[in-house]
């Protein structure tokens, strides 16, 4: 209902520094990745916890049990930390946390944790963490029920409004189990744009496709940088027994 008189709200002016609570028999380091169990505690970043920023201090709740004790968690501001592999050209690329102390731009089942503000030098960059601002989009693309070794040569599936990073590329079988793929009748995936291949993979009697209604992720992504206006393509080339019937294609971007 209504208000029908003042009323005073707690105010927080530094909007960066927040106390969690920490779960059972966790101890979390300062400097680490903190990320949040199920039950919503704060423990040492897990691969694929909701992330809610770098520890202030350290805290042992090692012998406590679930909201014991509490830490201080930054969640928002830039920090200096080590990513392999960064260069001067991923200056705005989305970056995920694997581990409390890893950080990597993989984001398939990792947590995304912020931008690359700024890159000091090999391997290092400035974080900007900023969690709960998450902005992860996906394109999915529903491919029919092609024939057995009919082909899609190259199908524009998403053109980009604005500049973005791909982050991660998967398909999901649309409840049919695929028939015919075999080490001489393989599926093979490809998704590109103007860059060049983001990610292809094949699949064979090794590398099978999914069951019916599982998904499964497509691997590495290269030329994950999009220019505004850029048009993502999908490839299918089927051998002449492959079906992999009805299949979903999602693509993760920032």
């Amino acid at each position: 209902m209504a208000l029908t008189a003042n009323r005073d709200v707690d105010h927080y002016i530094d909007q960066e520094l927040r106390s969690f609570q920490a779960a059972a028999s966790a101890h979390l380091y300062k400097g680490g990745f903190v990320g949040l169990t199920s039950g919503g505690y704060a423990r040492p970043l897990t691969a694929g916890d909701p992330i809610v920023g770098i520890a202030y201090e350290e805290m042992d709740n090692s012998s406590g049990a679930d909201g014991d004790l509490s830490v201080r968690v930054y969640t928002l501001g830039d920090f200096g930390v080590t990513l392999t592999g960064a260069a001067v050209t991923d200056l705005g690329r989305p970056v995920f946390a694997s581990a409390d102390d890893t950080l990597t731009f993989t984001g398939n089942n990792n947590s995304y944790v912020g931008i690359v503000q700024d890159f000091v030098s090999s391997n290092e960059i400035i974080l900007r963490i900023d969690p709960a601002h998450r902005q992860i989009k996906t394109v999915t693309h529903t491919v029919e029920d092609l024939a057995a070794g009919a082909d899609i040569a190259a199908r524009a599936i998403h053109a980009f409004e604005s500049d973005g990073w791909i982050v991660s590329a998967r398909v999901a079988n649309q409840a049919t189990a695929a028939a015919g793929i075999d080490n001489s009748n393989t599926c093979v995936i490809t998704l590109a744009t103007g860059a060049g291949t983001v990610v292809t993979e094949t699949f064979d009697a090794t590398t099978t496709f999914p069951a019916a209604n599982a998904a499964q992720d497509l691997g590495s992504v290269g030329n994950t940088h999009v220019s505004s206006g850029g048009v993502m393509t999908l490839a299918v080339t089927n051998g002449a027994t492959a079906d992999p019937g009805p299949f979903l294609v999602e693509v993760d971007y920032v």
